[in-house]
């Protein structure tokens, strides 16, 4: 746990200098673009993030959970990944049109035909960042993500702020992928960097990599069912408003489960046949993620109005309630998104692809209802969905992977008595300060948030401080996985 703690660390470190750049990006060009360019950029990528999605085929995350040496299985999965990713982004290119029409938009074919580019560059960081992943090294992460975002960030506020408009959004994704593709190069230094293909490698790699990417495609739809059903129903300017609600919560909760996801997939697939401490190191991983995105959930609802004043400005104020409402989502996302890492650490993508299509199937309904009516309505039915996909995930969690659920149960409860006090400290601190200023608003209330919730956890949780203390002062090596 404590190796797993450390590299988790450095994932999240990664995570927070490339998205905190990201942020800067979002604050800047939400102040020269339109809710409506923003919407229209939406659009463009929810063509291009369908093919993402399946642009290796699921060749990366077969590399990082396969038991095979590494010289083996290296030069069949560079060939795999290359091959998907060029036909990937070559389908892209040529179906833009198409796709443009059925999102009742032909202006989008442009973005996607340049967006598809940087498609086939990301399929190329396929085998060094598995690399990284498989060895759980993900300090060397920092150079090539945070090289990218940084030169996104620059390059895509330089280029709003001359007026290249929607299309500073997208070249700045390009110019990011291009420096994260050599980035990942340049410091994984994979132990082959030429392309070999051997039939029985490629086929173990195909048989976990496709029921993988089945799944990731579903989570796809599940994930962009409502960016779909408001651009449609409620229009591109509508979209974006509710894109920049999303944003936030995005940026520091549920990228923060996809960076512990990281590590977790890579340590649980190395405990795949010891069950025990498979449920135990998933119980505890489960408490650090609750206890984590809790109080930064919370604080986002809480102080959502003034969040919204100090990052996008006074024409923005809509984007308040439905953020509010994300930020719960995104608190009951965080509980439920890692019992798919114990599911394909054990080696049954399928069921996380059964349980994912059940879900979209449930949700596409009410998601397209709720969009006739209003932002704050997707939002709601968010939060509603979410509960009961929980609930699922984790009975079949229980049954096949023999974790308890009264660890999972323990682990999501422990943090609640503090995350409640400290929400209501917030709020009644909203309630006197709420005529200051905006930042000194989300200052003083993040504070007020901050030192109730870590007085009253040291009082109703002391184990998980003691964790946190464990993980933070460790120095300990693998046998601590």
């Amino acid at each position: 746990m404590a190796r797993s703690g450390r590299q988790a660390a450095w994932n999240y470190l990664v995570f927070g200098l490339s998205k905190s750049s990201t942020l800067i990006m979002t604050v800047v060009v939400a102040r020269v673009l339109t809710p409506a360019e923003f919407g229209f950029f939406a659009l463009a990528l929810l063509v291009v993030n369908l093919f993402d999605y399946i642009k290796d085929m699921g060749v990366g995350a077969a590399l990082v959970q396969s038991p095979s040496d590494w010289r083996r299985l290296a030069p069949t999965g560079l060939t795999l990944s290359i091959l998907f990713g060029v036909v990937a982004g070559a389908v892209l290119a040529l179906t833009a049109p198409l796709s443009a029409a059925v999102l009742g938009n032909p202006e989008l074919t442009p973005l996607i035909r340049v967006l598809a580019i940087a498609l086939v560059l990301n399929a190329l960081s396929t085998v060094p960042s598995a690399l990284l992943r498989r060895n759980l090294d993900f300090r060397r992460r920092l150079i090539p993500e945070v090289s990218g975002a940084i030169v996104k960030t620059v390059l895509t506020i330089g280029l709003a702020l001359s007026g290249y408009g929607v299309w500073s959004l997208v070249y700045g994704q390009l110019a990011a992928v291009l420096v994260m593709c050599v980035g990942y190069w340049w410091v994984a230094k994979p132990m082959t960097t030429t392309c070999g293909f051997d039939r029985r490698e490629a086929a173990a790699l195909v048989r976990f990599g496709l029921p993988a990417t089945a799944a990731t495609l579903v989570a796809y739809a599940i994930y962009n069912v409502d960016y779909l059903a408001i651009g449609s129903r409620l229009g591109e300017t509508e979209l974006g408003l509710y894109t920049l609600a999303y944003r936030v919560p995005e940026l520091v909760v549920l990228n923060l489960c996809v960076v512990i996801s990281d590590v977790l997939f890579s340590a649980l697939s190395r405990m795949q046949h010891d069950r025990p401490a498979l449920a135990e190191h998933y119980g505890q991983v489960l408490t650090m993620v609750v206890t984590l995105t809790a109080p930064i959930s919370i604080t986002l609802a809480v102080a959502a109005p003034a969040v919204v004043e100090v990052l996008y400005g006074d024409k923005y104020g809509g984007v308040a309630a439905p953020l509010a409402v994300i930020s719960l989502y995104t608190l009951l996302y965080s509980a439920s998104f890692h019992s798919g890492d114990v599911l394909k650490a054990i080696g049954r993508p399928t069921v996380l692809t059964v349980i994912n299509v059940a879900k979209l199937a449930v949700m596409i309904g009410p998601i397209w209802w709720a969009a006739g009516h209003s932002l704050m309505m997707v939002a709601w039915v968010l939060v509603a969905l979410e509960f009961v996909h929980f609930c699922i995930r984790i009975a079949i969690v229980r049954a096949l992977a023999d974790v308890p659920l009264r660890l999972v149960l323990v682990a999501v409860v422990k943090p609640m008595p503090a995350t409640a006090v400290a929400a209501a400290a917030m709020f009644g601190a909203m309630q006197v300060i709420s005529v200051w200023p905006a930042f000194a608003v989300v200052l003083v209330v993040s504070l007020v948030g901050l030192i109730t919730y870590i007085a009253v956890l040291r009082l109703t949780a002391p184990d998980v401080i003691a964790l946190v203390r464990t993980i933070v002062r460790s120095r300990g090596g693998e046998q601590e996985c």
